[in-house]
């Protein structure tokens, strides 16, 4: 049987127990609130920084371009190569550009068992340009075509009946459409483009430049 005292000791000792069971709860749900809280805070996406086209760079720009030239008709004694291109221009305005662009590509020739297969053949386009552009944020997209003139590195065409005789420079025309995406600097974009190529001396249908560039507007 219990006397006073223990009966005493033995309140106070559940109560102690239930006070620490209490706070036991409270320091677990206190714990999961900040594991919540913290875990909500890592898993939110992050703000990116979106660029705004008004302060997007304009007037005098560069580019630098790499890629493929093919001929298509009886350009198939022509075989593809790679070209390299480079366009100095400046915006007249946000739609509208004026450019220069220079174009060099390398080319192997085959003409079946002729003694002119298998030489080296290159092709320097230089044409002024005139360029029009829709811009959709950091997305433009563009038309482009000019005039100038096409040389050879050699005649070799010519001995086969594809220019005239000795023939190794000609009047060009191109034209084409590309697409180009600006990125979070204001200086540079990059794109792809891809244009119909016509040399009058060349007795082709005509030719394919296709592109992808870097551009830096100063």
């Amino acid at each position: 049987m219990l006397n006073h005292q223990q009966t005493s000791d033995v309140r106070t000792s559940s109560v102690f127990i239930t006070g620490k069971r209490w706070l036991t709860a409270a320091a677990f749900l206190l714990l999961a609130f900040q594991l919540g809280s913290a875990s909500a805070q890592i898993t939110e996406d992050p703000v990116a920084p979106l660029p705004d086209p008004k302060k997007f760079a304009h007037g005098l720009f560069v580019d630098a371009g790499l890629g493929s030239f093919f001929v298509i008709g009886k350009g198939k004694s022509i075989e593809p190569g790679v070209a390299f291109g480079a366009r100095v221009g400046y915006d007249v305005f946000r739609l509208l550009a004026l450019s220069v662009h220079a174009v060099g590509s390398t080319h192997r020739t085959d003409f079946g068992s002729a003694p002119q297969t298998g030489q080296l053949l290159q092709l320097y386009q230089t044409t002024a340009e005139l360029k029009l552009t829709v811009p959709i944020g950091q997305v433009s997209i563009f038309a482009y075509g000019g005039a100038g003139f096409a040389f050879f590195s050699t005649n070799i065409l010519s001995t086969t009946g594809l220019t005239k005789p000795d023939k190794t420079n000609s009047l060009m025309f191109n034209g084409g459409l590309g697409v180009d995406y600006h990125l979070l600097s204001r200086h540079f974009s990059f794109g792809l483009e891809s244009a119909f190529v016509k040399v009058q001396e060349l007795k082709t249908t005509g030719g394919v430049l296709s592109q992808v560039y870097l551009r830096y507007a100063f």
